[in-house]
């Protein structure tokens, strides 16, 4: 005989499952290379997370159902190749930016009093990871270059670590006697 369940039953039922919050990934996975393992993943254009530990670097994100990390130890890992994208700088003259910059304030402080989002842009980041096995591309927002620098460097991997800066273009600093 089937019956209702009643309030107190209802009561007594808990939520089995509790809500997650939804992963941000903040990097995207543009290319890996594996020379042990040949498998047909396509792995371009993943997004993913990158978490650079003391005794190595671990790539999490949802490549497969049953793929999930990319393991890096320490110890297999040849260089490490972070390439700054290009710095792009073009102010008005009466912008909060441009009146720092001229009085001599680093670009990396003024550009936080920017009125317009196109004042100061960087281009993306690029990891590119070597190791023995594998090598790993992947791209960022160009602003966590310096953030990834940090957190390379304090985890020990000054020795692998190969750094690239693009030029930086100041729109202001071209005239228009210097175009023609």
């Amino acid at each position: 005989m089937n019956t209702a369940p009643t309030s107190s039953d209802l009561s007594r039922v808990k939520p089995t499952g509790a809500t997650f919050k939804k992963t941000k990934y903040r990097y995207r996975l543009v290319d890996y290379k594996n020379e042990q393992h040949k498998t047909d993943i396509l792995l371009s254009q993943t997004k993913c997370n990158l978490e650079v530990l003391p005794v190595g670097i671990m790539v999490l994100g949802n490549f497969t159902a049953n793929f999930r990390t990319i393991p890096v130890i320490k110890d297999e890992i040849e260089s490490i190749t972070l390439i700054r994208g290009k710095e792009v700088i073009d102010t008005f003259p009466l912008s909060p930016m441009h009146i720092l910059s001229k009085l001599g304030v680093p670009n990396s402080i003024s550009r936080y009093l920017s009125i317009l989002p196109s004042e100061y842009r960087i281009s993306e980041t690029q990891i590119i990871i070597k190791c023995r096995e594998c090598q790993l591309t992947m791209i960022t927002s160009g602003n966590r270059y310096e953030s990834l620098l940090r957190s390379f460097k304090k985890e020990g991997y000054d020795k692998q670590l190969d750094l690239i800066e693009k030029p930086s273009i100041n729109l202001l600093s071209y005239s228009a006697d210097s175009v023609l």
